[in-house]
């Protein structure tokens, strides 16, 4: 792989990195904010360092290899096709980080959560298509059922624990003090997690393409730990749009349905990372929590219409950026070959 095209790839994958953060500050904080368990300059901090934390920590507990790179990414096939033509590899890269971004800006334009890890997988698949490679067909129909199952179930946990609040409620002793409290734990626990799953994928994009060009693991260091701080910086600036759609248009959020749907994301998040070692979704995973809480108050608590629209966006998501991912890497080929 070219020097040039090396670092576009790289620098496309931060700059993935950073939308991610900036797209998915959400997760963490859309319901603490508006709970008022937290302020949102407070949140967009606390969620921007435990961000930085998570990723941090997930270059400690990964074994960084250029293997499981592309076994993470689904991008086995595309490379060994590409094995002796490394700038066509690289190619397709750009077309699936491009594919993904456009996709990214697209459903934060609408105020709509959507997965970066499924964005990915699906510009993955079209790229490979337009290069003459085998497709990752298997990894993007269980992307598809872990897009279904994984909400699912989401929902339903936070269904039940919901449910204990209220029960618990009752009881005079538990006081809102400590239902904020509690939520501004569980709002740090997923900003964590959301560091720890989602600092993978442009770390793994990053591995990938150094790997190829023969680049040394001393500077593959380097650009990873670009990485979590790309991932903590858009934290920062924080996709209020989509945080205004969870928090607000979902449903009429108060303090125990955020500490349930939180609780839920993390307990979701947890057994994918730790129990699996899966991508996992944590706009998903929030999200249909926060659907499964508003369900416990009362099915006329949700706010049926912007939900339907979130889950066609999701459907959406991986048939977009294949499309995408195919029409921007037959772009790059004909340039290439021009």
């Amino acid at each position: 792989m070219t020097p040039a095209l090396l670092v576009l790839v790289v620098v496309l994958a931060l700059v993935m990195a950073f939308y991610n953060g900036f797209h998915d500050a959400s997760n963490a904080v859309s319901t603490a904010i508006t709970t008022r368990s937290l302020r949102e300059s407070t949140a967009l901090v606390m969620a921007s360092l435990l961000n930085l934390l998570g990723a941090l920590l997930c270059m400690m507990l990964l074994s960084v290899t250029a293997s499981w790179a592309v076994e993470l990414l689904g991008l086995g096939r595309l490379t060994e096709s590409t094995a002796g033509a490394p700038d066509v590899l690289g190619a397709g890269l750009v077309a699936i980080l491009l594919a993904t971004l456009t996709w990214e800006v697209l459903t934060w334009a609408f105020g709509m959560p959507s997965s970066t890890w499924h964005a990915f997988y699906g510009g993955a698949v079209g790229a490979s298509l337009a290069i003459g490679a085998a497709a990752a067909w298997d990894r993007l129909v269980t992307m598809l059922v872990v897009s279904v199952v994984g909400p699912l179930l989401a929902a339903g946990l936070s269904y039940l624990l919901m449910r204990g609040l209220l029960a618990l409620a009752r009881d005079e002793r538990v006081r809102v003090g400590h239902l904020r409290f509690a939520q501004t734990v569980s709002a740090g626990a997923v900003a964590t997690g959301h560091g720890l799953s989602d600092a993978r994928l442009p770390l793994a994009v990053i591995v990938v393409a150094l790997s190829v060009s023969g680049t040394s693991g001393g500077a593959s260091l380097a650009m990873m730990s670009a990485v979590a701080v790309a991932l903590a910086a858009g934290t920062l600036l924080g996709g209020r749009r989509i945080i205004r759609t969870i928090g607000r248009r979902l449903t009429d959020l108060n303090v125990a349905q955020g500490l349930a749907a939180e609780s839920s994301a993390v307990i979701a998040m947890s057994v994918a990372i730790f129990g699996h070692d899966s991508p996992v979704s944590s706009s998903h995973g929030l999200a249909a929590s926060v659907v499964g809480a508003g369900v416990a108050r009362g099915p006329r608590h949700v706010h049926w219409n912007v939900a339907r629209t979130m889950v066609l966006v999701w459907v959406a998501t991986p048939i977009v950026t294949a499309v995408l991912g195919a029409a921007v890497a037959g772009v790059l080929l004909e340039l290439r070959l021009g």
